[in-house]
């Protein structure tokens, strides 16, 4: 049985959805509350599906969304018709996998969320070879270490890339928010970058790597730390680990 969750400023929006997808056999959970405090948004971690109410606007799915791990959780945009092609690639941007009318005929959402989850589920098992050995072990947005196994979601794999591509050369802020965002550089962009970087840390830190992994400097950019990358490349932690220490114990590094 698939576990569903609804986020949603109105819950009683939401029944005749909730019916529906039980009909389908899917265990389903509703919560408002969720994605407006971001310390309970840890809870999507546990449901491989999660619908975004079209009761939540655009710019708040924006602000919160960096905060969901999209590695193994197909992410939907519930609208009331059928998306066209500008709000589709709106929410792709996002990070949202696709969109789902609420006015299909039972047997229409059927197939159209099967058929999501379809293609969610290929592309995570897309083997993707790039040139950098250590970019060669990132396999459908998962990495394996020493230190233990790193899930990305979509613009963590993508960050976390260009930064083992840079091979410990600082990238500026401005050419990485092109990357991952087509309006490029903007206040909110940044705050999202920001919060990439973090959840990229946390996940070394929680997977056993205990030095640092990303570096920032005022007005140069972000990068790997060297020896962060060295360990990336060879997988020897015990011998790397120690000489960050002594290197690196006192290195002032800001967030940009």
């Amino acid at each position: 049985m698939y576990k569903v969750l609804i986020l949603t400023k109105n819950i009683l929006a939401e029944q005749q959805l909730q019916k529906q997808l039980q009909l389908l056999d899917y265990e389903v959970f509703c919560s408002k509350e969720s994605f407006r405090n971001l310390k309970l948004l840890s809870i999507t971690d546990f449901f491989p599906v999660i619908m975004l109410s079209e009761t939540i606007s655009n710019l708040e799915i924006e602000k919160f969304l960096p905060y969901i791990d999209q590695t193994n959780s197909l992410v939907v945009r519930l609208v009331m018709d059928e998306p066209n092609e500008e709000e589709l690639r709106v929410w792709q941007e996002l990070g949202v996998t696709g969109g789902l009318a609420k006015s299909l005929s039972f047997d229409g959402f059927r197939e159209e969320l099967v058929r999501l989850q379809n293609a969610f589920y290929k592309e995570l098992h897309e083997n993707k070879k790039l040139e950098s050995p250590a970019i060669d072990k990132i396999e459908n947005r998962t990495m394996e270490t020493s230190a233990g196994r790193i899930y990305f979601s979509k613009k963590e794999e993508r960050l976390f890339k260009m930064l083992l591509e840079a091979k410990g050369i600082l990238i500026p802020r401005s050419d990485i928010c092109a990357v991952l965002w087509s309006e490029g550089e903007t206040d909110s962009n940044r705050s999202q970058l920001s919060c990439i970087t973090t959840k990229i840390k946390n996940k070394f830190k929680a997977a056993g790597y205990q030095g640092d992994t990303i570096i920032t400097k005022w007005g140069q950019g972000y990068g790997l730390n060297p020896d962060f990358y060295t360990y990336l490349s060879t997988d020897q932690a015990e011998e790397s680990y120690p000489e960050f220490i002594r290197d690196h114990r006192k290195q002032d590094s800001m967030l940009i």
